[in-house]
């Protein structure tokens, strides 16, 4: 099998403001690269039916991979959260899940992608679309841009907020750092990580 993971710098993240990848360069995840790729050594082989590539990014809740979906023949990114579910930590994993499955239901242009949730070695971990580019912060920073090209990115990212905000998720950390820019020149929101549906804790 000819797997083709994306260049260093990949981002597709739930933590997006710490991300680090290495080299900061973005991803191209059509440029074709060795056959039969190793994992990397430090990453588990593999999250459940994911096949894990290479660390990505790490954030203050956990470490993004890369990694290929054998089932769908696609590449994806998987946050692995930090810390192991016990029993002490039922209801926040409990709510993690539905705030997961929430974001997995909701579609739009400008909101990463989440495809599923699933748990590995007493964690849990979340499937999301992979976007090769920078955050908008980055973006803004490349070169100058016309006032035009700003206005619209930052109306396009809107449109992705007020989406997840319709679904009743309120994103509780939004800035230019949370908001991915692709090689497509779409932006989209991320880190999901700190959404919340909205409903109150149960007494």
């Amino acid at each position: 099998m000819n797997l083709q993971p994306p260049r260093s710098g990949a981002v597709a993240l739930l933590d997006a403001s710490t991300v680090q990848g290495p080299g900061g360069l973005p991803a191209t995840a059509e440029t074709p690269l060795p056959a039969d790729p190793e994992p990397h050594p430090s990453a588990p082989k593999w999250l459940g039916r994911f096949l894990v590539i290479e660390p990505i990014g790490r954030g203050g809740m956990g470490q993004v991979y890369a990694a290929y979906d054998p089932e769908l023949d696609r590449k994806v990114a998987l946050k692995l959260l930090h810390g192991h579910v016990d029993a002490g930590d039922r209801h926040a994993a409990e709510r993690l899940h539905q705030e997961a499955q929430a974001m997995a239901r909701l579609s739009h242009p400008n909101v990463v992608t989440v495809h599923e949730i699933g748990g590995h070695a007493g964690s849990i971990f979340i499937a999301m679309e992979l976007v090769a580019g920078v955050d908008l912060g980055r973006w803004l920073a490349a070169e100058p841009r016309p006032w035009r090209a700003v206005l619209d990115m930052f109306c396009a990212a809107g449109e992705g907020l007020a989406a997840a905000h319709d679904a009743g998720l309120v994103h509780r950390d939004f800035k230019p750092a949370n908001v991915l820019v692709g090689d497509d020149g779409r932006a989209r929101v991320a880190d999901f990580g700190l959404v919340h549906t909205g409903r109150s804790p149960e007494a």
